[in-house]
């Protein structure tokens, strides 16, 4: 004959000294929050990158959008002079190689024509490529989005480039994240370094049945249960394992630290650089509209002269290339300095992201 009976055991371990009070359990849960933290600075700051990457890629675009209707207009002009040229040589007032320098002309025009058609397509390919469109998509452009962006001008920075370095400091989610992590290894160290001491727990073991021949729960003898209370102790007495352990924590925390500030320095170098581009390009565009000016002048003036028989062919030819080269210069200015101010309010931290993907300055 056999009878069944009700057990009801509990044991339970509480951590006394050392690092296994509990510690290691809640640095183990605080590390999962903090790496949820890590992902979602770096999505973001990663999204600050690939608006500042898609949008000097859609400028570069237009860019070359441009040098395309620049080399089309001075084919166009050429092309007139040159049926101009024929019929003065037709009437004998000009020499037959004046007529000849300017075909030439003409036809490296033309040559540049093609070659910036091509660029054009090869870059507006690319750009598909880069938004994940099919290079067969018909994409269009807005013809005034560098006008518009002329007419706003440029400007230099509203602050020293001291403030925009604390600002980049302060800021930065990359800068945030190895900070943090910085932390991380202090606490890691702290840890291994307590592993090295005593580590004690206390253990409480109960184990009660009900009456022989009974397989109720609610009839358990409390009184007549078994009750064991203990302390367990590892003493420090072979504790190389924990040792190589501390070791490898402290190596982590320094290699962090050296990490940390070599990423503040590099940021620094990276706002300087950025604020001088910044500078040097809102300079420059100033400087390339005067010269766009004076080149449209002399080719006006050149016009001029040819049409009273007073101007050269070479001469014409010379200010023609000018100008050509003037605005390419004033476009490739004014897109750089749109790039330059992107990647500055990058750097420095300041580039928001909205939740539709446009960018705004977020300077508060």
């Amino acid at each position: 004959m056999s009878f069944a009976t009700s057990v009801l055991s509990a044991s339970v371990t509480a951590p006394l000294l050392g690092n296994v009070a509990g510690k290691q359990a809640w640095e183990n849960l605080t590390q999962s929050e903090r790496n949820v933290l890590y992902q979602i600075r770096s999505f973001n700051r990663y999204r600050q990158t690939f608006v500042v990457n898609i949008i000097n890629s859609y400028y570069n675009v237009l860019q070359q959008r441009e040098r395309l209707e620049i080399n089309r207009a001075s084919y166009e002009r050429q092309e007139l002079s040159t049926r101009r040229l024929r019929m003065e040589v037709e009437e004998g007032r000009r020499a037959q190689s004046d007529a000849d320098r300017q075909e030439q002309s003409l036809l490296s025009a033309e040559n540049s024509l093609i070659s910036a058609e091509q660029s054009y397509a090869q870059t507006l390919d690319s750009f598909k490529v880069s938004l994940s469109l099919p290079t067969e998509a018909e994409v269009t452009l807005d013809p005034n989005e560098l006008i518009k962006l002329g007419e706003l001008g440029v400007g230099e920075p509203e602050y020293g480039v001291g403030d925009a370095i604390q600002m980049a400091l302060d800021r930065r989610l990359d800068l945030a994240n190895t900070k943090d992590q910085l932390d991380d290894t202090k606490r890691d160290l702290v840890l291994a370094q307590e592993k090295l001491g005593i580590q004690a727990t206390l253990t409480a073991n109960s184990n009660v049945s009900s009456p022989s021949g009974e397989t109720n729960f609610t009839n358990l003898e409390f009184r007549d249960g078994s009750y064991s209370l203990g302390i367990g102790a590892d003493l420090p007495f072979d504790q190389v394992s924990e040792r190589n352990d501390y070791r490898k924590a402290l190596i982590s925390m320094q290699s962090a630290q050296r990490g940390y500030e070599e990423e503040i320095e590099n940021i620094k170098l990276a706002v300087r650089q950025a604020y001088r581009n910044l500078i040097e390009t809102a300079q420059s565009y100033e400087i390339q509209k005067i010269g766009v000016r004076l080149a449209e002048r002399r080719v006006q003036e050149q016009q001029l002269l040819m049409e009273f028989g007073r101007g050269t062919v070479e001469t014409l030819l010379a200010a023609e290339d000018d100008l050509v080269s003037a605005q390419n210069s004033l476009t490739d200015s004014l897109v750089r300095h749109l790039n330059a101010k992107l990647s500055f309010f990058r750097d420095i931290g300041i580039l928001a992201v909205k939740p539709d993907g446009m960018w705004e300055q977020n300077s508060k």
